[in-house]
């Protein structure tokens, strides 16, 4: 079944969707070592047959100052644009400078181009990374089943055919028993490490994420982590803002 959500930016607060800040977390879930490495492995399964399209991994225009001309949106993925997830509602990434843009239009659809989801959300002004939560009205993703999300920046009161845009392409799988038992064994930390020799991209960056947001400012191992697996896949880094959820 197709969920179609159509609001003006006025009536967002119809949308189960809201921005709040990222909550710190408890210091002594991270007493474990620091030290756990932390890499992403790509996933063994191929990629979908096409990884970009109309819209890429990162757009222009919508700046604040248009003289700049740079990338002003980026999806925070890896260089292939697809990772997995075992989350039936995950969570997505992006990062983003300073832009006159209001709102985005985020859209879901199947591997056959069917639409499965879209919605429109707010877009925050200021720079940094925004945490885009699907709500729980929205369908579950299907197990084994490949989907492409795309965001369109909206910089006036309308869609253009020139609105920058993103998109990624995601896979939700099912825990293994034998992965199960290893994430229910892990520390916060380790859990990421784990993630990341699986494949499993979502759920990494998502909670790493947030344990970079909970760490003390004398313990830089999990920011020095972070900001090392986005350079190993070509990620511009900005500090995080925002969540929408």
């Amino acid at each position: 079944m197709i969920h179609k959500i159509f609001l003006t930016f006025l009536a967002f607060s119809l949308v189960p969707f809201s921005v709040i800040s990222i909550p710190n977390l408890d210091q002594s879930s991270l007493a474990q070592s620091t030290s756990t490495n932390i890499s992403f492995k790509p996933p063994k399964q191929g990629t979908p047959k096409t990884t970009t399209g109309a819209a890429t991994r990162d757009g222009q225009t919508c700046l604040n100052d248009p003289s700049q001309n740079k990338v002003t949106t980026q999806a925070i993925l890896p260089a292939t644009n697809y990772g997995l997830t075992l989350s039936s509602r995950p969570e997505f990434l992006i990062s983003k400078a300073k832009m006159t843009a209001k709102r985005m239009l985020f859209s879901l659809k199947g591997e056959d181009g069917e639409l499965v989801y879209q919605t429109f959300l707010p877009f925050p002004s200021e720079t940094g990374i925004v945490a885009i939560k699907m709500p729980s009205d929205a369908p579950e993703l299907v197990a084994n089943k490949t989907y492409k999300w795309t965001m369109v920046v909206i910089c006036g009161k309308f869609l253009r055919p020139d609105s920058p845009a993103i998109e990624g392409w995601i896979q939700r799988i099912s825990k293994s028993p034998a992965l199960e038992a290893k994430l229910h064994s892990s520390s916060p930390l380790e859990k990421v490490a784990v993630y990341g020799e699986n494949g499993i991209w979502y759920d990494m960056v998502s909670d790493l994420n947030r344990l970079r947001r909970g760490t003390s400012p004398e313990n830089q191992a999990i920011s020095k982590a972070w900001e090392q697996l986005l350079k190993d896949q070509g990620i511009q880094s900005v500090e995080p803002i925002a969540r929408i959820k």
